[in-house]
């Protein structure tokens, strides 16, 4: 195997030239211990690559305590008596997937990645994935869904991390250790089929190779033949970048929108994707429904500010020419990027955070059965007997949607907004509305005002448009909260 691994390296370009550090991710599992071991035979004074420095990084997510702890302080045992320096690293994985509204699999990984990089300080970092990691990520993205991006599954390298290990199998990780009389550690959560990826491992690919027994190889062999197209397009991105981004920093990345205008749209898509996955990681987080969003808020020809949340707590805001993606940390609030009154827009069914006021502006649709009993309900008893079917306050409103959109957008109110106010014939001015209602002055410029391409629908807390009321002709609700964050 070291032959193999050194030829793979040396052929992909895997390691720096002028040698320096490596930081190797070690888990303690078979996997990354074969990682380890093989390396150290290949770094160092009088190996095959002598000005390479190895670095051991262990992350304990906390998700298997004492176990997790226990296993920080095997592989740092390891290290030492490797004679290789190591950095542990301790993150709440759990409370990360809560504060992040990510899964488990997804906080894991970002705690991960976030951590590696802290330790490598812009060195190349090793990562143990295998053969069969890269089949459950073909498997994984094809039941996602995506373009030619994510069938091209994992890379030997991308950006600055490195994947030796992508010629092998886990059968041949597991033969490597037993013999070098390794003993990997033992992680439970590898059988939890909680987990989308170990339900892949244990359900579906099993299931996948009774039909085709050689389904590993030809999703290995469609990626390949995936991999040609992908490298041009990869080349197109390259030749267009620096016309479409304008400055890039660590956390926020500049763009011209007439230059990316004026490019093909699956070119566009391309430039997205790179830009978004530079800011998160190496890994994109947007679907076909977020590029949609994006090409919306391009398209649209209007001199104010739009923004959308979007997911791996990307943000993207464009004012005129000017759009920019940005990363946004737990520690800034969108408020901190632009400035308020900033028009959001955001999918039906989704959620918002609306810069410059306390609240948190969701849209849900309503289960099935519920909607039908309602629906029944108002065609047969109207709504003064059906009210009380519904979970309405000034802060949970129900609307027809049969007039809206796949997208809504919200801000706080501006000089001349005007609303139906339910019961009403006409429209009103929002600022006569809130005097009415004894609204305090200071409390207006921070209610949330909630738009459908035609009209606002909602003056949140205070009253919905009387063209979204329900009648005994709804077909379907939407149902529209806000809540303070």
């Amino acid at each position: 195997m070291r032959d193999a691994l050194a030829a793979f390296i040396d052929q992909q370009r895997l390691l720096p030239a002028s040698g320096g550090r490596l930081v190797v991710a070690v888990s303690g599992g078979a996997d990354s211990l074969c990682l380890l071991h093989l390396l150290r035979s290949l770094c160092g004074p009088g190996k095959r690559y002598p000005t390479l420095q190895l670095h051991v990084a262990h992350l304990n997510h906390r998700l298997r305590e004492p176990v997790s702890s226990q296993d920080a302080l095997a592989v740092a045992d390891l290290a030492r008596a490797l004679g290789l320096p190591v950095t542990l690293g301790d993150e709440d994985v759990q409370a990360l997937a809560k504060r992040e509204h990510l899964s488990l699999e997804e906080a894991a990984r970002e705690a991960r990645y976030r951590f590696l990089r802290r330790v490598a300080a812009g060195d190349p970092i090793a990562v143990a994935h295998h053969q069969d990691d890269q089949v459950e990520t073909l498997v994984l993205h094809w039941i996602r869904g995506g373009g030619i991006a994510s069938m091209n599954g994992l890379q030997p390298r991308q950006q600055d991390i490195i994947r030796p290990l992508l010629i092998f199998t886990r059968a041949d990780t597991l033969a490597y250790c037993s013999q070098h009389g390794l003993t990997p550690l033992e992680d439970v959560s590898n059988v939890d089929l909680r987990y989308q990826r170990n339900r892949i491992r244990h359900e579906l690919l099993p299931l996948l190779e009774q039909l085709n027994p050689n389904i590993r190889a030809t999703l290995l062999r469609s990626s390949e033949v995936v991999q040609v197209d992908a490298a041009w397009i990869e080349a197109q991105v390259d030749q267009h970048w620096s016309a479409v981004v304008s400055h890039e920093e660590t956390e926020t990345i500049a763009l011209c929108r007439s230059a990316l205008l004026a490019l093909p749209l699956s070119l566009q898509r391309h430039l997205w994707r790179r830009a978004s996955a530079s800011l998160c990681a190496g890994q994109s987080p947007l679907e076909l429904r977020h590029y949609t969003l994006i090409e919306q808020a391009l398209s649209q020809e209007t001199g104010e500010a739009l923004m959308l949340h979007l997911p791996g707590q990307l943000h993207f805001w464009r004012q005129g020419e000017q759009v920019l993606l940005k990363r946004v940390t737990e520690e800034q609030q969108p408020a901190q990027i632009v400035q308020n009154n900033v028009e959001l827009i955001f999918p039906v069914p989704g959620e918002v955070a609306v810069p410059g006021t306390p609240w948190l502006v969701r849209a849900e649709f309503v289960a099935e059965e519920e909607e039908a009993e309602i629906l029944e309900s108002l065609r047969t008893k109207g709504m003064t007997q059906t009210w009380h079917k519904l979970a309405s306050n000034r802060y949970s409103v129900y609307i027809d949607r049969i007039h809206l959109d796949s997208v809504l957008r919200v801000r706080t109110r501006r000089a001349g907004d005007r609303i139906r106010p339910l019961g009403m014939a006409h429209s009103k001015k929002v600022q006569d509305i809130c005097v009415d209602q004894h609204i305090p002055r200071q409390e207006r410029d921070h209610i949330p005002l909630i738009f459908s391409r035609a009209q606002c629908i909602w003056l949140g807390g205070v009253c919905i448009d009387d063209r979204v009321r329900l009648t005994g002709e709804t077909r379907h609700l939407l149902h529209l909260t806000m809540q303070r964050v």
